[in-house]
């Protein structure tokens, strides 16, 4: 008899537990809003060789320079990533004043068209189960 209630005390606790974490869930997904406002885009510059220590510092603080770049500056190899506001600033603009600021031979990463083109994150799988019921979620709760 004393198995059987710890049983049921174990079985109810961890149902309650499940419970609380899917409303916490749900709260979440009803609450979350789109940000409006996002101004902050990242973006690409390829290179022709890689850089060392010295030169890849000299790219980092020349990039930094640029009115409207962020402070997180990536070189890796021959990939320099950079965020930016795009309220200020866009690529191109970076990239022109980059090339100016000194002897680079490097080019823009474009992002492929169909890619470019989608209203969503290419990473969401809209047929997926997650994307589905947060959009039930928040039809419910809109």
């Amino acid at each position: 008899m004393k198995i059987n209630k710890k049983i049921r005390i174990a079985i109810l606790g961890i149902l309650s537990t499940a419970l609380l974490l899917f409303v916490v869930l749900v709260a979440h997904i009803a609450t979350a809003k789109p940000v409006e406002n996002a101004t902050i885009q990242i973006s690409r510059i390829d290179f022709d060789k890689p850089f060392d220590a010295t030169s890849a510092a000299e790219i980092k603080k020349n990039i930094l320079s640029i009115a409207g770049v962020k402070s997180d500056v990536l070189v890796k190899g021959n990939v320099v990533v950079y965020f930016h506001d795009n309220k200020i600033t866009n690529s191109e603009k970076v990239f022109n004043q980059l090339m100016a600021k000194g002897n680079y031979n490097a080019q823009r990463f474009l992002v492929p068209k169909n890619l470019a083109s989608k209203s969503v994150c290419p990473v969401i799988n809209r047929d997926g189960f997650y994307y589905k019921f947060s959009t039930v979620v928040q039809q419910i709760f809109n």
